[in-house]
């Protein structure tokens, strides 16, 4: 008879185990077995670092944003052709579209700042993308300007999304942002 309650006690304890498994919150459990997408941008390189960081934290898949017609390395052609773009309201045409992006729950979307808003590739991708009902976790490279409307924008184009808090980084800052980079992670939930 003390074999069996011995073995009821244990299994009993067993049992009260499997629903303490950690120190984990269900928020932070949840994200991190949602499928994961970086989408970026980069014109100098700035943006390309922190998704690289991103990726090497949170395991997610990524996707660079290319064009049919790239950019200049010129600044000065390159400023000129983005602001014609922006006037005219042409976008530059993606060399690539993402095929499976309804496998997705969350987005991290990077981009420059160009403008007071998102670069004009990132616009043209969430013109040929829909990212309605999507978590969307925007970062950001900048030379002065912030965030400035680029969230506001997202938020405008998809009211049904969850626009998570944004990450901003100065063009001068990005080298030794890492710290940063995690600390935003965990504070939506992304990392432990």
């Amino acid at each position: 008879m003390e074999k069996r309650n011995l073995v009821f006690v244990l299994l009993i304890l067993a049992i009260m185990g499997f629903g303490c498994t950690g120190s984990k919150s269900s928020t932070e459990s949840a994200a991190q077995e949602k499928k994961k997408l970086i989408v970026y941008y980069s014109y100098t390189g700035n943006t390309k670092f922190v998704a690289e960081q991103i990726q090497s934290l949170t395991g997610a898949d990524i996707f660079e944003l290319k064009l049919v017609d790239p950019y200049s390395a010129e600044f000065q052609i390159t400023l000129s052709r983005a602001r014609l773009e922006q006037e005219s309201g042409v976008l530059p045409e993606l060399a690539e579209k993402i095929d499976n992006l309804a496998d997705y729950d969350i987005i991290f979307l990077g981009y420059p700042n160009w403008f007071g808003s998102l670069a004009l590739p990132a616009l043209a991708f969430l013109e040929s993308h829909d990212l309605s009902n999507k978590t969307i976790a925007p970062f950001v490279s900048f030379g002065g300007g912030g965030f400035q409307n680029t969230v506001a924008d997202l938020k405008a184009r998809y009211p049904n999304a969850v626009i998570l808090e944004g990450f901003g980084v100065s063009r001068d800052n990005v080298s030794s942002s890492q710290s940063d980079i995690s600390q935003w992670l965990q504070r939506i939930g992304m990392i432990k």
